[in-house]
């Protein structure tokens, strides 16, 4: 009796493990909680019933009733699971995020609850379905007893096949690129990754992974009803994800331990109440309940929390080898996935004085690689840009400065993407880019940054470099389960050798293997320009870079910049820090209540009374 009581518990916890990676995927990886999740579980369960018990007397009734092989129902749970999660995700990720994702996916599931229990000829309704007695026993021979020791081993040999797909994709350059997302989705779009499209993919197959494990829990329940539908089951599997820790793979497997085979069976020992013999389910919960509330106050990381691999080799770069560095190394230029030969290399931040003076341009006679024509956009009654029109010197520092208010922030919401123009044309390489969403113009080579930091503050500064450069090849879901090893997973040997000098140029090397998230702010904008230096943008848009930074750490930057230019990247500062864009930027453009006021070298920007009225005053910069 204790021997089968143990395969059952165990078999339980194989197929509730499969259910946690899936939702770890969703959740873990990708940072969405979706709360229909459980409903690709059912899902999955009610078609592997449908198309293997057969049409059942009455007054069972439901659609199909067909008599497949196991492993063919098996397959089709995924299927259809994975078509459900399709047809959700679509709706759902296009424009949602947070609680009002969370919201759609519950009120998708509700749907499905509602469709199964009240619409009989689906799923038969309440009654649901049954009489899925020991799968495959027949064509083995096995007995009642031998089959619970099969069942058990089939469900032990699939729950490690998904573990071992996940740890290959956990580590992969899809895996990597989906937990951008999870940190910060706008820098992600930033660096060119299409959030939707990844979303959708992490999505469908966490939906697939909850039919797989439905298929299972058909088999092992012989039977699925509304009954086993219950809130508690999401539950549990959210707090066994948590409990473990989000995002890791062993956390997660330690986590259904923990909440499935301990915290869940171990109520089941409780005496029972005389008078009250329900109360034992309901402290079940209780305890459930308790723990996850424990967790979620005292270490809301979980038991495991998700590592992050280090870098060996990443303390032995030294600026010395970096300025020793042949001309000949490869360097990624752009992100379109080309390899480019670097002809000029960086030398050592701190071993570069910015000068002080700046080259005079003329815009008009230089080629220019942004044109900005009449650009509007209105809020209301309130118009931020208001017939915007200057132009950006290719191979030089533009500044972009501006009162507080001035529309300047809006001016490069409205260039990089992440605001739709109501009027205007941005021509970027003579190619209009106005209305392209984020990822596309960034893929087309340009990138910009932000006024606060966005690090991938989860992962290390090692892979918020690596992450910078866009290959979309590697990081498609077939050819991330076809590489080995975490480092070459993710990156070519050239490439990892680029960001690691690119990581010492910036003197990042010594918490290279650091979360960037543990970083200080000034850490964090070198973080950010070691990300533009492994990207080779054409033009890149720095906001306000010198925000919150210190002066010794402004010198260091200040020279980056000179790195961008002489690397071939052109550059806007929009910046507030006047002496700083005086010693960086060649040609200076002002605006004032969303319009651009001025353009010009600065020094002659400093007697002009439209500049002084506005902005300038009278002091002395």
């Amino acid at each position: 009796m204790m021997t089968q009581y143990l395969i059952s518990i165990l078999t339980e916890g194989a197929i509730f493990g499969i259910m946690a990676l899936g939702l770890n995927v969703i959740w873990g990886w990708a940072g969405d909680f979706d709360l229909a999740y459980y409903g690709y579980v059912a899902l999955g369960a009610y078609i592997t019933l449908v198309l293997t018990i057969g049409r059942q007397p009455p007054p069972a009734q439901y659609i199909l009733g067909l008599q497949l092989p196991y492993l063919v129902a098996v397959l089709g749970s995924m299927v259809a699971s994975a078509l459900m999660g399709l047809v959700v995700g679509l709706i759902a990720l296009r424009q949602l995020r947070g609680i009002y994702f969370s919201i759609v996916t519950l009120g998708a599931v509700y749907v499905l609850y509602v469709m199964a229990s009240q619409y009989v000829p689906l799923f038969d309704g309440y009654n649901g379905l049954s009489g899925l007695f020991n799968p495959m026993a027949d064509v083995l021979g096995l007995d009642y007893n031998s089959y619970q020791y099969f069942l058990l081993g089939f469900c032990l040999v699939v729950f490690a096949l998904v573990v071992l797909f996940m740890l290959r994709l956990s580590g992969s350059r899809f895996g990597l690129a989906l937990r951008s997302l999870r940190e910060d989705e706008r820098a992600a779009a930033a660096f060119g990754r299409d959030i939707y499209v990844l979303k959708l993919k992490a999505y469908v197959l966490g939906a697939a992974v909850g039919g797989l494990a439905g298929a299972l829990f058909a088999a092992y329940l012989s039977a699925f009803n509304p009954s086993s539908w219950a809130p508690i089951e999401t539950i549990v599997l959210y707090s066994a994800v948590l409990v473990g820790g989000k995002g890791n793979i062993k956390g997660v497997i330690l986590g259904v331990l923990v909440m499935v085979v301990l915290v869940q069976e171990s109520t089941r020992f409780l005496p029972d109440i005389a008078g009250n013999p329900n109360i034992v389910p309901a402290l079940r919960e209780i305890v459930v309940g308790g723990v996850l509330v424990l967790f979620l106050r005292f270490r809301p990381q979980g038991l495991l929390p998700e590592r992050r691999p280090v870098d060996r080799q990443l303390h032995s770069y030294t600026v010395a080898n970096v300025s020793t560095a042949k001309s000949s190394d490869t360097a990624d230029h752009g992100t379109n996935g080309t390899v480019e030969q670097e002809e000029q290399s960086v030398q050592p931040a701190t071993s570069v004085v910015v000068s002080k003076s700046r080259q005079v341009v003329s815009v008009e006679d230089e080629p220019a690689i942004l044109v900005v024509d009449g650009l509007y956009k209105h809020f209301g009654g309130v118009a931020a840009v208001n017939n915007c029109s200057f132009r950006v010197p290719k191979g030089r520092v533009t500044g972009l400065i501006g009162p507080n208010g001035a529309g300047k922030s809006t001016a490069i919401d409205l260039i990089s993407g992440f605001k739709l123009p109501d009027a205007g044309t941005v021509l970027f390489e003579n190619r209009q880019i106005q209305g392209l969403p984020p990822h596309r113009i960034s893929r087309q080579g340009l990138i910009r940054t932000f006024q606060t930091p966005r690090e991938w503050g989860g992962l290390t500064v090692l892979e918020n470099v690596l992450l910078a450069r866009l290959d979309r090849k590697r990081e498609g879901f077939w050819m991330s389960l076809a590489g080995t090893g975490f480092i070459q997973h993710l990156a070519p040997e050239a490439e990892l050798k680029r960001a690691r000098e690119i990581i010492a140029e910036m003197g990042l090397n010594k918490i290279g293997n650091e979360r960037a998230g543990n970083l200080s702010g000034g850490q964090k904008r070198l973080v950010e320009f070691a990300r533009i230096r492994m990207a080779h943008p054409d033009l890149v848009i720095l906001d306000e870079p010198m925000g919150g930074v210190n002066p010794v750490l402004g010198e260091r930057m200040a020279q980056a910049i000179e790195g961008f230019v002489a690397s071939g990247t052109s550059v806007i500062i929009v910046e507030h820090n006047l002496p700083f864009i005086e010693r960086v930027a060649h040609h200076v453009v002002v605006m004032a209540q969303g319009a651009v006021i001025a353009a010009g070298p600065f020094d002659a920007l400093r007697s002009n009374q439209t500049v002084i009225d506005a902005y300038l005053g009278e002091v002395t910069v």
